[in-house]
């Protein structure tokens, strides 16, 4: 009797060992935000300060989060974020203004003896794919001249661009809508 407990029980310790084995799932892709302004004509001379960056709380999680424009949040493992949402929106926004304005630009936080001349606040307040092949950027963003302790615009926005085919297609549409979001901030300053 005691053998065939035994047996039994290295029998299902091998297929359970082998079930664990066996079913290693793909690496994640990790996407990443990236770049995409047009020159400056004129460079600012200003520095410009991005940040702080903050992203709704459901987007606060690796994977990359839609909901279509609806109340269930889908979740996807197999697709995540290459670096923190927030700091990968923070990077690409700071690239693209320095670009599109020929500024020197800083991220936030930044020492007392470095602060910027401007600086741009913002609050994404949904980041989705919706459901009829759009990806959306709702956000709220704020330009200060900090030098004069003004605010010089607050502004709500809600861009829109196609999402394309692929595996990179969302977070190459969400790097278009960031693109978008800079050059309204950019000529804000003066600039294209």
């Amino acid at each position: 009797m005691r053998s065939i407990a035994r047996s039994t029980f290295c029998l299902v310790a091998v297929i359970a060992l082998t079930a664990c084995v066996g079913s290693r799932s793909k690496a994640p892709d990790l996407q990443l935000l990236t770049a995409r302004p047009a020159a400056a004509t004129a460079p600012l001379a200003a520095t410009i300060g991005v940040g702080p960056v903050r992203i709704a709380q459901f987007l606060h999680r690796p994977q990359i989060v839609t909901h279509g424009g609806g109340v269930v949040l889908r979740v996807n493992d197999a697709q995540r974020w290459g670096e923190p949402l927030e700091q990968g929106i923070q990077r690409v926004l700071m690239q693209n203004i320095g670009v599109l304005t020929g500024a020197e630009t800083r991220n936030f936080p930044w020492r007392q003896n470095l602060t910027p001349d401007y600086a741009v606040r913002l609050e994404v307040v949904d980041l989705d794919r919706l459901d009829d092949g759009t990806a959306l950027l709702d956000v709220s963003w704020v330009l200060e001249d900090l030098k004069n302790a003004r605010v010089l615009k607050t502004q709500q926005e809600k861009l829109q661009t196609r999402v394309g085919a692929g595996d990179s297609a969302l977070a190459e549409a969400y790097s278009d809508l960031l693109a978008q979001l800079a050059q309204r901030i950019s000529s804000q300053l003066g600039t294209p």
